[in-house]
């Protein structure tokens, strides 16, 4: 058995690895083909899609809350923007999710503390897992120890008491919360990604869901993984809430976009592409963010919603060609390169 196993397995790699080469066959073909496909704006009149703006209308979403202004998916970073965005012009709030050993969710990027907190010094250990405290015993952190800027370490070195509450481990709900308390007459969009993985990302995933319905924030969040099993599950258990494509879709969506396939022949749920665009797609061998990828996106009532964009000429460049939404470290930048813009 355990030699037809592993034969069953080698079969099924061998199998999807012929698959992605056929795949990218019609993607290398029309690699380089950028600058031969003149096309301009074409906006869907019939779009319903809450997500797809106006063309010159594109928006700004607060990468893990600002982290190039604030400790990155901290409390401080959210009441930084929230406070002061007259100054940084966020539409959208863009952070991560895990849970931890007791269920709670909590916002948090990396799968262990050890890069942005003292996790290490506290627990004697490196790879501290989220998932291996309880939301209790994480609440010894300081999620600001590795924040830089300007050269500085703003945050180091405090402990205990001296942590500033809002340079705790964040619960997601009480964010929400904040946020929703605190924005006035504005209301925010969410796009949250489940960064845990597995059974772990089905937790997170019931979790979140939860909190998306009761908050109302049905129409105004979308929610994201990276790992196929969780996307699915996502997909196939909470279709209400809306869902940017997984890995796997996104590249047959590019496929598809470039060789101006029928879309819906590919029977896809996703009402948003969190893509990224320049030298983080594929070593900048692929361009996501022309007007040809936008247009067919928005052709299929599809969002397109790029990360992360952290230079000026970037956000100018998917501007003029009418994405809906860059996520970046850095909002103030953003804001100000599309207000000193002509469309």
């Amino acid at each position: 058995m355990d030699f037809l196993t592993s034969l069953v397995t080698f079969a099924k790699k061998v199998y999807h690895v012929g698959m992605t080469v056929v795949m990218l066959i019609p993607l290398l073909v029309t690699m380089g083909m950028d600058d031969i496909i003149p096309t301009e704006v074409i906006e869907n009149p019939d779009a319903t899609n809450p997500h797809i703006v106006s063309y010159g209308e594109m928006e700004i979403s607060a990468h893990r809350s600002g982290a190039g202004i604030a400790p990155q998916n901290t409390l401080m970073a959210f009441e930084t923007v929230l406070k002061q965005n007259d100054k940084f012009g966020v539409d959208i709030y863009e952070f991560d999710v895990q849970v931890t050993k007791d269920g709670k969710l909590i916002i948090m990027h990396d799968l262990t503390y050890d890069a942005t907190s003292n996790a290490v010094e506290a627990f004697g250990r490196e790879n501290v897992y989220a998932n291996e405290l309880t939301y209790a015993e994480a609440q010894v952190l300081n999620m600001g120890e590795n924040f830089e800027i300007d050269g500085k370490y703003p945050y180091r070195g405090l402990r205990g008491k001296d942590i500033p509450y809002n340079l705790h481990v964040p619960l997601c709900e009480d964010v929400i919360d904040y946020i929703e308390k605190n924005s006035g007459k504005k209301k925010y969009d969410y796009i949250i990604e489940i960064k845990s993985k597995g059974e772990d990302g089905k937790r997170a995933a019931d979790e979140l869901q939860r909190i998306i319905k009761e908050k109302g924030l049905v129409d105004r969040a979308i929610w994201a993984s990276s790992k196929q099993d969780v996307s699915n599950y996502m997909r196939d258990t909470y279709p209400e809430i809306q869902r940017s494509a997984n890995i796997l879709e996104v590249l047959q969506f590019y496929i598809y976009a470039r060789m101006d396939w029928d879309l819906e022949t590919a029977n896809v749920s996703y009402t948003a592409l969190h893509i990224p665009y320049g030298s983080s797609a594929a070593n900048g061998l692929i361009n996501t963010g022309t007007r040809q990828v936008i247009n067919y996106a928005h052709k299929y009532n599809i969002a397109a919603q790029y990360w992360t964009i952290n230079d000026a000429e970037a956000v100018e460049y998917l501007a003029k060609n009418g994405a809906d939404c860059v996520m970046t470290d850095y909002p103030d930048m953003a804001y100000e390169t599309l207000k000193n813009m002509e469309f």
